[in-house]
């Protein structure tokens, strides 16, 4: 398994799906801007009511969009067939079952930035907080991505077992923690690689955000099934070891 392999295979699924590839990134940007501007005209680009609300729409969004996505292109993998309208519609269980895994997250890394930020001030009160890109709040910035980063690295696949095995909120937590165990590196590298796609494609006027986003999803899909794969391997092996150690 390396980058360039899960790369190649990503890519050859984009060639031979690119339409619907670009049709889900379509409606993505399409819905994201739909929404952004109704509650901006209803409720003003300032208003804290219109942002939470803007907020859990895309977050509800982003939930059933992201299950619809990953069940089309599983379903490419796995049958190599046109997918039909009803692959479309995402999973309401799976849907919800990412969510809640989200919001899982999401409280994890609240609770450890405040902790960070409450022992960072606590030390060091003379720190003007009003100037965000102050030098003194650098340390405390890097603090908290450490772990942003450790986490999405981590828990990268969630939602891949919970589409591809169904697995229920904590479950999946687990097996992409389990997953992704001596593998933080190789993933950071295709995080990397997908950050540098992602900032050409933003370079290009923003057009090719329509073919980079959505292909990084891929390369996560692709790595996804290399390390189940691999996994499966030795867990056979150390199956297998101790019968032929009795035999031998």
């Amino acid at each position: 398994m390396s980058v360039s392999v899960i790369l190649s295979d990503a890519w050859d699924l984009a060639k031979r799906n690119i339409w619907i590839l670009l049709g889900f990134t379509a409606v993505q940007f399409m819905f994201i801007f739909f929404i952004t501007a109704l509650l901006t005209a209803i409720f003003g680009g300032a208003s804290g009511t219109g942002v939470l609300l803007q907020n859990v729409l895309l977050s509800l969004f982003d939930a059933f969009f992201t299950v619809a996505f990953y069940q089309v292109f599983f379903k490419l993998i796995d049958d190599d067939t046109n997918p039909e309208f009803p692959d479309f519609i995402p999973n309401l269980v799976k849907a919800i079952n990412f969510l809640i895994v989200k919001l899982i997250i999401g409280l994890i890394l609240v609770f450890l930035i405040a902790i960070i930020s409450s022992v960072y001030f606590i030390n060091s009160p003379e720190i003007d907080t009003s100037n965000p890109f102050s030098w003194d709040l650098l340390p405390v910035f890097i603090l908290i991505a450490i772990p942003i980063i450790f986490l999405t690295i981590r828990l990268c696949f969630v939602v891949c077992f919970i589409v591809d095995q169904e697995s229920g909120s904590s479950e999946s937590i687990s097996q992409s923690w389990t997953i992704t165990k001596g593998h933080f590196w190789f993933i950071t590298l295709l995080f990397l690689v997908m950050l540098g796609l992602n900032i050409l494609g933003a370079m290009a006027l923003f057009v090719g955000l329509l073919f980079t986003v959505p292909f990084s999803s891929l390369i996560l899909i692709i790595a996804y099934r290399h390390l189940v794969n691999s996994y499966a391997d030795e867990e056979d092996i150390m199956l297998n070891d101790p019968e032929d150690n009795n035999g031998n």
